[in-house]
């Protein structure tokens, strides 16, 4: 089920994205790194307007200390005030390892989490904001093998039917795990499509693949 859209033509998720610094895409989709918006929006354009609920896993810690960080001139949270705008109803959720970073506003609430700890991961999904499951989940964590599948194997619960599950920024030398690995997942869960998608980007071929996950049951 190969997923249609063009990544060359900017869509309105990029240029809110931008605007708010995530570096999921830009209005000048063509210079940036990531171009997740050109797809996420051929995804979710037609959940709009509905009353859904958004996770993200790493709001963009600008600690230069901490591993993945967005540098020192990063915006925390970035991303989910884009989400918040793309969804003007929905109920924006986040989490991350830096306390530091965490915030909460009228329609996005944060909280801590440990991706590599799945007592913590657990622990954080027992708050009552948290309860129910979620349309969208994306992980923009920490980009390591391990750290993905831990946090899939204790999330993947919380998406809802027709769903979709989001891990980000997969490097190239980590494709040959995550396809042994979906080998292992469509077993266990014959419920979910899991689709790799590397997305053409002229500068950046080392770390634009996103794995999709859908729940049709």
């Amino acid at each position: 089920m190969p997923y249609e859209f063009n990544e060359k033509v900017a869509t309105p998720l990029c240029e809110i994205m931008g605007r708010n610094r995530s570096d999921k895409g830009h209005i000048n989709i063509q210079d940036v790194k990531h171009n997740y918006t050109t797809l996420y929006h051929s995804l979710f354009k037609d959940l709009q307007i509905r009353p859904i609920r958004i996770f993200e896993l790493g709001l963009g810690t600008n600690n230069i200390h901490m591993p993945s960080s967005m540098g020192a001139d990063g915006r925390p949270g970035a991303s989910l005030y884009g989400w918040a705008e793309y969804f003007p109803h929905a109920k924006v959720y986040g989490a991350d390892i830096d306390t530091a970073i965490l915030f909460n506003t009228e329609r996005i609430k944060t909280f801590y989490c440990d991706q590599t700890n799945p007592h913590i991961i657990q622990y954080m999904w027992k708050e009552p904001e948290l309860q129910g499951e979620f349309d969208i989940i994306v992980e923009d964590g920490l980009h390591e093998f391990r750290a993905n599948v831990c946090f899939f194997e204790n999330s993947i619960h919380k998406l809802a039917l027709n769903g979709y599950y989001i891990i980000e920024d997969i490097i190239c030398d980590d494709i040959p795990k995550f396809m042994s690995t979906l080998d292992i997942w469509r077993e266990r869960c014959p419920n979910l499509h899991f689709e790799l998608v590397t997305i053409p980007c002229k500068i950046n071929q080392y770390d634009n693949t996103v794995l999709v996950v859908k729940r049709f049951a």
